[in-house]
């Protein structure tokens, strides 16, 4: 059995890795070495983050280097225990009551209050409440107008300000917090090239932060963690141009068991539509504390490449972590020996795209099964033609070409795409193909007897659909240097 070799260069990976900048990165030679080892996106995590800190990441990023993308994670809606300063002890078997913030307090059984001030309204008989993660697990047995009576399923310590989580309750929450349109408006004046939202659970949830964005461009990426975003998935994927599988939360509101299921059908479904997809949550937990990683956590790096997603995310790992740089570094370890074993999966459905382009995408994808390909250009206006083609993880690279340095920011997160900003574009077909190949070539990425597919726009009037597929031979492109090989 062949052992294979690990890519030396980050750009020797597909699958992009997505890195939250915190105090453990904010030096530059430690975000230096992790763009040089394979990270970029960098994201910001709004429930730690002010203006300040967007602004400053955003320059430090963007002064290091033009091949990082960046990402506004916003907060969304978090309820906490709240109303007391030393911990609370509740034991298994007793009961509690929960109430509001400020809300009144039993007289004869210990109450908790919590930072949601329609708990009681909102909140069903025989409904489980989880306290820290599940660490804690109320069952509420009565109701009245500001109490919850609950037993305690699970006791310990309730610490301030730990996280309150309702599986199966849909809660009243308005789509976004004000925090939250404070936040999109700094992404917007920033220009950065995706927004998360946090806790989508539905198609209006996903229109509101639609709308909230308006004409800036911004990628809407969907954060899915939740139960009623697990029902909805199908209609959230349409409104949106991508989704973070975020396993903490969903682990929480879910039974664990069911997450990797879930990964793998999210997965599928996102490249069937040709949508963004990032997997997220403690892919390289144990790395917080020790300078390598479970077999546990490489096995599920590897798993999640070989389900096909775009990218892998990594949070408290590089944000407060001890080992940020070793982080990035094995994740593009493990992905360099993954990726090779991927076979093209073609996805025979619909995409936002023309039907037209999905046809010819599809034929693409299928002839690399039997062309020996070095790459596929794609020259595009607004990466649609780029989603309909990389969703069927083919192998040979692709490189996009476009005018619009935006949109080249933004397809940097999509599996196998290295973006290729031109500002001068000739709008002669043959001297753009020169052009391209010309650039690619100077990169050392292409060699005179190296063959490439090109999908470009028709050069018919009025015609926008990209529906030209043609192969070519760099050495016939670049006929003034084919002499030299």
């Amino acid at each position: 059995m062949e052992i294979p070799t690990a890519a030396k260069k980050s750009r020797g990976i597909k699958t992009k890795i997505v890195a939250t900048i915190g105090p453990a990165t904010w030096d530059d030679n430690v975000l230096k070495k992790m763009i040089n080892n394979g990270m970029r996106v960098a994201r910001v995590n709004a429930s730690f983050a002010d203006y300040d800190e967007f602004l400053r990441v955003t320059t430090q990023i963007r002064s290091l280097s033009t091949d990082v993308s960046l990402l506004l994670d916003t907060m969304g809606h978090k309820i906490r225990v709240t109303g007391f300063k030393d911990s609370i002890e509740v034991k298994t078997g007793e009961q509690i009551c929960l109430t509001y913030q400020g809300g009144k307090h039993h007289k004869e059984y210990k109450t908790i209050e919590v930072t949601y001030n329609h708990i009681v309204r909102d909140m069903t008989r025989n409904a489980t409440i989880l306290i820290d993660d599940g660490n804690i697990i109320l069952k509420v047995q009565d109701i009245d107008d500001e109490l919850l009576m609950c037993d305690v399923i699970k006791g310990g310590s309730i610490f301030y300000r730990k996280t309150v989580t309702i599986p199966n309750v849909h809660l009243s929450f308005p789509p976004m917090t004000a925090k939250d349109k404070e936040d999109i408006k700094t992404a917007i004046e920033l220009k950065y090239e995706y927004v998360s939202a946090s806790f989508v659970r539905d198609i209006d949830d996903a229109k509101a932060f639609r709308r909230e964005l308006g004409d800036s461009g911004i990628k809407l990426i969907a954060k899915i963690e939740n139960y009623e975003g697990i029902l909805n998935f199908e209609r959230i994927i349409d409104e949106v141009d991508g989704v973070m599988i975020a396993r903490g939360d969903l682990g929480v509101e879910l039974p664990i068991e069911y997450v990797p299921y879930l990964q793998k059908k999210m997965i599928r479904k996102c490249r069937e539509k040709g949508k963004i997809v990032i997997v997220a949550t403690q892919m390289l937990e144990s790395m917080k504390d020790n300078d390598k990683p479970t077999r546990a956590e490489v096995s599920d790096i590897a798993n999640a490449i070989y389900d096909g997603t775009d990218a892998i995310m990594l949070s408290a790992e590089t944000s407060t972590g001890k080992y940020p740089i070793l982080a990035v570094d094995m994740m593009r370890k493990v992905a360099s020996i993954t990726e090779p074993d991927v076979e093209p999966d073609i996805m025979y459905t619909d995409t936002e795209s023309a039907d037209e382009t999905d046809t010819i995408c599809i034929q693409t994808a299928e002839m690399t099964k039997i062309q020996d390909l070095k790459g596929i250009i794609v020259i595009t206006k607004t990466g649609k033609t780029i989603r309909s083609l990389v969703r069927h993880r083919i192998k040979p690279l692709v490189w996009c070409v476009t005018h619009d340095p935006f949109l080249a920011k933004q397809l940097i997160i999509s599996r196998g795409v290295t973006p290729i900003y031109m500002p001068n574009i000739s709008d002669d077909r043959d001297k753009l193909i020169h052009q391209t190949i010309k650039h690619i070539y100077s990169l050392g990425e292409l060699h005179l007897k190296d063959k490439v597919a090109i999908i470009f726009g028709s050069t018919i009037k009025g015609k926008s659909i990209n529906d030209i597929l043609e192969i070519v031979q760099v050495k016939n492109v670049l006929s003034e240097l084919s002499e030299l090989e």
